[in-house]
């Protein structure tokens, strides 16, 4: 399969600028626009961002300008946490329904296209086999590594995908990204060593597969909490429905913001991909080995804490 740039669209989604919590260098979005023009020259690129966002600079083709949607809010144990989710959300979805080629991709306004990569590996990956019984997307989509974790403290953790960056087909996408804005939401986390609540991967992705499924999904804690799919669901969901790839393979410049992010050994990657994939063995080199010591040492302590807590 080639695809072509005449059937590729991009949707920069996000503001121009620094905007309500969000902040961002000067510029950034008009050198990820001028990369895109270079590397894609016939793609379509559509800005998604907010009235009184400068855009003037800006070489697009087409430009819209969202009323704002407002913040969204949960409650972690009653500990109210203000997010920018609807923006999100919003500016996502409006991009995507503006759309008129098969394929799109989805940018933040503050990260880089810095290669065709991504377009290449969906190329030689998309049509893999998948098992009919857990596609829930028309093709896989090809997804960053960035914040898609795959463990805490010992303990699995699902539905965390990341939210960076996203390449398919467009009518997939929309699924990913759609118009309904998330609830009010409240959480209360199981007790334990090191239990968090949900992170915003985890309840982004779960809004749009309870769409998919029909099922009202939740989760209360960050890690082993299944949503009642079954321990299996998710991994199974990675195989057949993403491709899951390193931001420098994919061509992606997540920018200095991100470079430093924590837990990149819990990131799933495309090594991790393929062998859930069924295209190679289970791979083990100096990331997984790494990542194995952490989940031992993570589980000791959590061992040592329950006899601890136990012995008071």
């Amino acid at each position: 399969m080639k695809i072509d740039d005449n059937d590729i669209s991009f949707v920069i989604q996000g503001p121009v600028s620094s905007f309500k919590g969000r902040e961002q260098g000067e510029g950034i979005t008009q050198k990820s626009i001028a990369s895109i023009r270079q590397l894609f020259p016939k793609s379509t690129i559509i800005l998604s961002t907010w009235k009184g966002q400068d855009t003037s600079q800006l070489n697009v083709d087409h430009t819209l300008l969202l009323d704002d949607p407002g913040s969204n809010d949960v409650f972690n144990d009653g500990e109210k946490q203000t997010l920018n989710n609807n923006r999100q959300l919003l500016s996502s979805h409006q991009g995507l329904l503006a759309v008129t080629t098969k394929y799109a991709a989805k940018v933040r306004t503050d990260n880089l296209i810095a290669s065709r990569q991504f377009v290449d590996l969906y190329e030689q990956y998309s049509a893999t086999k998948r098992d009919g019984s857990f596609c829930y997307l028309n093709n896989r989509v090809i997804t960053s590594s960035a914040f898609f974790i795959s463990s805490h403290a010992g303990l699995p953790v699902y539905f965390h995908k990341s939210d960076l960056f996203d390449f398919g087909e467009t009518a997939d996408l929309l699924k990913i990204w759609p118009q309904q804005p998330i609830p009010e939401l409240h959480f209360h986390k199981k007790p334990g060593y090191k239990s968090r609540h949900p992170a915003t991967e985890q309840f982004l992705f779960l809004h749009w597969l309870s769409r998919l499924t029909d099922k009202e999904l939740h989760i209360n804690s960050k890690s082993n909490d299944d949503a009642g799919l079954g321990k299996d669901f998710w991994r199974k969901f990675i195989a057949n429905n993403l491709i899951v790839c390193e931001p420098s393979m994919l061509g992606l410049d997540v920018t200095e913001r991100f470079y430093k992010r924590g837990n990149i050994s819990l990131e799933y990657d495309l090594e991790d991909w393929k062998y859930l994939a069924g295209l190679t063995g289970k791979p083990l080199d100096i990331k997984r080995i790494y990542r194995q010591y952490r989940e031992l040492e993570s589980r000791l302590l959590r061992l040592f804490s329950s006899k601890s807590h136990a012995a008071k």
